[in-house]
C-alpha cells in the first residue's frame, strides 16, 4: 500500500525541480489531471524527474490545455537504481509492451533490443515505448526511467556487453536459475558476480546454433525456467522477477511486505 503521507499521483517530467518553485505541466497532464483524474486546484501530487528526489507539488492553476504547480518539499531522496539490462527479441506489439511496462516496474534499468535468428519482429515505436516506460514508473513509484537502446544484432549485443549475462533456455541441459544465482544451496561457491544482464529469446526460441554460440561465450551462462516452454513476455517476466527476489534489489523497499496496488 502507498503511504498515507505521500502522494497517490505521480507525474515524471523533463525539467529541474527544487524546493519552492512554481513549475508548468505539459499539456497531456494538464488534461489528465483535469478531465481524467478530475483533480482541482489546491490538490497534491508527486513530481519527478529521473534525476534528483521525488518533490510534494500543489496544483495551483488547471485549465484544459495548462497546469501549474508550486513545488514543496522533497518526498523521497534519490538513490541511482541498481544497474540491470534486459536483452530481448522484438516481438508482437502487445506482448513488447507488456516487458518493458513489467520489466520497468520490476527494476530493469536498460532495455536492449536484439536481433536473433526467430526475431519476427524488428520494427520498434521508440516514443510509445517510452511513454509506457513513463507510465509504469509513475505507477510503481520509482524515481528513474529505463533507457531503451537501439536494436543490435544477438551476437554485437552480446559481445558490447561488458559485464556477465544470464540467458533463458528453453532446453538443453542448463542449471535451475536458483543454483546458478544462489549456488550454496547445491553446495557450490557463493555467487561473487551476480550477472549485470539477463536474456531472452524471441517467439520460437533461439536457433539451435544461436545456443551453441552462446553457451561457448566466457561471459554468458545458461539458464533453465523450468520444465515448461514459457512464451517469450513470461519467460522475460519469470526471469527479472527471480533475478531481483534472489540477488537483485527485491529487499530494498523500507516496506516490502509483499503488497501490491491495484
Amino acid at each position: 500500500m502507498t503511504k498515507p503521507d505521500r502522494p497517490t499521483i505521480r507525474l515524471f517530467v523533463e525539467g529541474e525541480l527544487a524546493a519552492g518553485q512554481a513549475f508548468e505541466l505539459a499539456q497531456a497532464q494538464a488534461h489528465y489531471l483535469r478531465n481524467v483524474l478530475r483533480r482541482e486546484v489546491g490538490s497534491e501530487l508527486g513530481l519527478f524527474n529521473g534525476r534528483g528526489p521525488e518533490f510534494r507539488a500543489v496544483i495551483t492553476t488547471l485549465s484544459k490545455k495548462a497546469a501549474g504547480v508550486d513545488l514543496l518539499a522533497p518526498i523521497v531522496d534519490f538513490e541511482p537504481a541498481r544497474p540491470l539490462t534486459l536483452l530481448f527479441a522484438p516481438i508482437k506489439r502487445t506482448p513488447m509492451e507488456w516487458i518493458l511496462a513489467k520489466g520497468t516496474e520490476l527494476g530493469v534499468t536498460r532495455f536492449q533490443p536484439v536481433i536473433t535468428e526467430h526475431t519476427q519482429s524488428e520494427r520498434l515505436r521508440p516514443e510509445r515505448l517510452q511513454t509506457i516506460m513513463v507510465e509504469a514508473a509513475e505507477q510503481c513509484e520509482r524515481l528513474t526511467i529505463p533507457s531503451l537502446e537501439q536494436p543490435l544484432p544477438l551476437r554485437e549485443a552480446v559481445r558490447g556487453f561488458g559485464g556477465r549475462i544470464g540467458a533463458a533456455f528453453e532446453a538443453g541441459g542448463f542449471s535451475p536459475v536458483v543454483q546458478q544465482l544462489l549456488p550454496e544451496r547445491a553446495g557450490q561457491e557463493i555467487l561473487t558476480e551476480p550477472p549485470g544482464a539477463l536474456l531472452v529469446g524471441p517467439e520460437g526460441g533461439f536457433h539451435p546454433d544461436e545456443v551453441k554460440w552462446l553457451a561457448d561465450q566466457d561471459n554468458v551462462f545458461g539458464l533453465s525456467l523450468g520444465p515448461r516452454v514459457l512464451k517469450a513476455e513470461t519467460a522475460a517476466i519469470a526471469l527479472i522477477a527471480v533475478f531481483q527476489a534472489l540477488v537483485g534489489d527485491g529487499d530494498k523497499h523500507p516496506d516490502f511486505r509483499g503488497s501490491a496496488r491495484h
